[in-house]
C-alpha cells in the first residue's frame, strides 16, 4: 500500500504551509493517488498489485505524487500565469496567460515526464519503415 500522507509532502516543500493548505493537501494526494490508479487501468494494469510486485513502483509513485501535490500547492491560484506586472501610478496592472504542462486549474496533473517514473510511458511506433520519396528536383533552361 502506498503510504504518503500530507506531512510527508509539507516537509519537503520550500515553505512552511498555513492550516488550510495543510488540508488541501490531503484531497491533492488523494487525487493524485486517483489520477495514476486511472493511468495504471488504461494502460491494462493494476497499480495495487504492481505496488506489492515490483520493487521499484512504490518509491516511484511516492516521488510522483510528490511532484504533483507540491506543483499544484506552491503555484496554486497562480497556474498558467507566464508573466505579471504592476505599475503603480495611475494603476496599471497586467497578467499573461499560457499553457502549462506541469499544473491544472484543478489541482494535480500526471505529466508525460511523470508516466515514464511509472513506467507507463507509451512509445511511439516500431518497427521498420521506407524511406519518404526525394523531392523532385527539376532543372528549368
Amino acid at each position: 500500500m502506498l503510504e504518503i500522507d500530507a506531512e510527508y509532502v509539507a516537509d519537503r516543500l520550500p515553505r512552511d504551509l498555513t492550516e488550510d493548505e495543510m488540508e488541501r493537501l490531503g484531497v491533492l494526494i488523494d487525487d493524485a493517488v486517483e489520477l495514476i490508479e486511472v493511468a495504471f487501468l488504461r494502460a491494462g494494469r493494476d497499480f495495487r498489485a504492481e505496488l506489492e510486485t515490483v520493487p521499484w513502483l512504490e518509491a516511484a509513485a511516492r516521488r510522483v505524487v510528490l511532484e504533483m501535490v507540491s506543483a499544484a500547492t506552491m503555484v496554486g491560484s497562480n497556474a498558467g500565469m507566464r508573466s505579471v506586472s504592476s505599475t503603480t501610478g495611475p494603476q496599471s496592472d497586467s497578467v499573461t496567460f499560457s499553457d502549462v504542462d506541469s499544473v491544472s486549474w484543478g489541482g494535480v496533473k500526471l505529466t508525460d515526464e511523470l508516466l515514464k517514473l511509472l513506467g507507463l510511458w507509451q512509445r511511439g511506433a516500431r518497427g521498420r519503415f521506407p524511406r519518404p520519396r526525394r523531392w523532385p528536383e527539376r532543372w528549368s533552361p
